[in-house]
């Protein structure tokens, strides 16, 4: 004969709510990720102004590590934007990272001439990016929350920055980034 066990509604809420806690958290905290990011100066810029009185972008100390990887994500858009007379492209970055907290996720250092700053993706319960860059005197900072495998654009009157993060499905490919 089969029993079944008919729970109270108080112990099938707690279970079903710790079930959804898992099943929608685990997600964003397993694995690596890949990062692809096009920074670009806007040649149509408004006339925008900045006062200088701030700090540069400092560097970010990461417990964790980056790695180079195979770009495939973005490439599109970076053939537009060199082809576009409106855009002129500063970098293009990819790297892979681990899936960890803010206080131990790492920091993209992006150290070029004329632009200085630090892209930093994490996962709480969801993921996140935050971003501080200096392009030439204008500086753009913005912390976002963003989705897996979508295109997100972060905008400045002077520069942009278009960003997208997945899941890094093959770690073989890659070489550790010196930070």
């Amino acid at each position: 004969m089969l029993k079944i066990a008919i729970l109270n509604p108080k112990t099938y809420y707690f279970i079903t709510s710790v079930l959804a806690l898992v099943i929608f958290s685990v997600p964003a905290l397993a694995r690596d990720y890949k990062v692809e990011a096009i920074i670009f100066k806007q040649l149509n810029g408004g006339a925008a102004t900045e006062s200088h009185t701030y700090k540069p972008p400092a560097s970010v100390a990461s417990p964790s590590e980056t790695w180079l990887v195979e770009p495939s994500m973005l490439l599109e858009e970076l053939e537009k934007l060199k082809e576009s007379e409106n855009y002129e492209v500063v970098q293009f970055y990819a790297w892979g990272q681990e899936s960890l907290p803010l206080s131990q996720s790492a920091s993209m250092s992006l150290y070029e001439p004329g632009m200085q700053g630090w892209i930093k993706i994490y996962a709480n319960s969801l993921l996140f990016v935050n971003i501080d860059l200096d392009l030439e005197g204008y500086r753009l900072q913005e912390k976002r929350r963003i989705k897996l495998d979508e295109k997100h654009f972060f905008d400045h009157p002077k520069f942009g920055v278009l960003l997208q993060v997945s899941r890094l499905e093959d770690e073989t490919e890659s070489n550790l980034v010196d930070q």
